[in-house]
């Protein structure tokens, strides 16, 4: 499997690369908004990420599931774990889930707004399906006293959530 995974990564061209590492600091898969914020740089900027996971999905290395809501994009766990490998050895691992939390504490106080709105019932269903995310972002914030702040603003924006959906004892926990 490893042998296989080697041969179709070295076919990639450098920006699908890239993108493929990125992606694997996401848990249970992500929006374009958030592949967009965590995977584009100078050489991918934000508009060619897309193009970018389309043909990465043509690969087969990336899973799109379309539903109504909108398209997630995901990458099946054995895929997942040899993109981390390559992020590690790159060296960008830090900078990567530094932007995914980045774009996890925006995108958490924002939703955060909507949550109890009756006119917003599509918000708990939004928590809900970036929790995986959102429990990286607040894990990665835990190991180290500089990214302190922003594990507290997670967490706080979490809060409504995790009463909400009775998450409240893992909402101690990571505060713990």
């Amino acid at each position: 499997l490893a042998a296989t995974l080697d041969w179709s990564y070295r076919l990639l061209v450098e920006a699908e690369r890239k993108v493929l590492q990125r992606l694997a600091v996401f848990a249970g898969g992500c929006t374009l908004a958030a592949a967009e914020a965590v995977c584009a740089d100078e050489a991918t900027g934000t508009d060619a990420v897309l193009d970018v996971l389309a043909h990465l999905v043509d690969k087969s290395l990336v899973v799109a599931d379309r539903k109504e809501e909108g398209t997630r994009y995901r990458l099946l766990e054995t895929i997942r774990q040899y993109a981390l490998e390559r992020l590690l050895e790159s060296g960008e691992l830090d900078q990567v889930r530094e932007r995914h939390c980045v774009y996890f504490v925006v995108w958490a106080e924002q939703a955060d707004t909507h949550i109890d709105k009756p006119s917003e019932p599509a918000s708990l269903r939004d928590y809900e399906a970036e929790h995986d995310n959102l429990r990286a972002a607040l894990e990665w914030c835990r190991g180290d006293e500089s990214r302190a702040a922003a594990g507290l603003r997670l967490a706080a924006a979490c809060g409504r959530f995790w009463n909400l959906r009775a998450y409240l004892s893992e909402g101690i926990a990571q505060l713990v």
